[in-house]
């Protein structure tokens, strides 16, 4: 991944469900659903500088997915493999076209199988997302920001960030409204990083005021030294 090359990830709510059976079929384990749609806008992402972001139609292309090994997991954990696409190849289905990255895919007879065909039955996880790489600075072909009217609730500006050109697609995911709970977790993240730099600085402050006083005492105690030395110099001048 070169330097200009950023992995992000973007979630909507594509609503995952589970292929209905035949008649006199045994129940489905095909989960279907598309990971991303063109032309919709994400929940509001970011902290301090706030965006939405949509994926521009065109900005995936069938050869650039054919050059792919995507996995198709729960909640971005590797270890909770549903399947996974080769280069056009393997037990994950990814198709392109006028909506947007459809995903097809049998759940495996596996526990985290299992666990994600009833929890998509039960109506629990029906969001999906995906986890991709664009070129952040070329904003000509890659990457866009617009300025838009809309504010948080904080008053801060909102800019909608247009993706025209994804370099590669590393998994799609089950996930639970992610978007939010991604925008808590960088919430936390920097509460975290504020109270562990101001814990550094009170360090640093406190450090430096027992500095400041040890500086001072060594002062005192040479003064001590020095008057002690001149009064017994002035008492042995006396005595002789």
């Amino acid at each position: 991944m070169s330097m200009k090359e950023v992995r992000r990830t973007i979630t909507l709510p594509m609503n995952l469900r589970l292929r209905e059976a035949g008649e006199g079929e045994e129940q489905s384990r095909i989960l279907e659903g598309y990971a991303c749609k063109w032309g919709e806008k994400s929940e509001i992402l970011g902290w301090y500088y706030p965006y939405r972001e949509i994926l521009e139609p065109g900005c995936m292309t069938d050869e650039m997915l054919r050059e792919q090994r995507v996995y198709f997991t729960l909640f971005h954990n590797r270890e909770a493999i549903l399947g996974r696409w080769d280069k056009g190849e393997g037990t994950l289905k990814l198709t392109l076209d006028s909506i947007g990255m459809k995903v097809e895919c049998e759940a495996p007879h596996t526990g985290d199988g299992d666990k994600a065909i009833e929890l998509a039955k039960r109506g629990d996880l029906t969001e999906m997302s995906f986890a991709y790489s664009t070129d952040e600075e070329d904003t000509e072909n890659c990457v866009s920001m617009e300025k838009t009217d809309e504010k948080t609730d904080e008053g801060i500006a909102v800019e909608l960030r247009h993706v025209k050109r994804i370099l590669n697609v590393y998994d799609v995911t089950i996930a639970a409204n992610p978007a939010y709970m991604q925008t808590e977790i960088k919430a936390r993240e920097q509460e975290r990083q504020q109270r562990e730099l101001e814990e550094k600085k009170k360090n640093l402050e406190e450090s430096a005021d027992e500095e400041a006083a040890r500086i001072e005492r060594e002062k005192e105690k040479a003064a001590r030294k020095r008057e002690a030395t001149h009064l017994r110099k002035i008492a042995s001048a006396v005595l002789s």
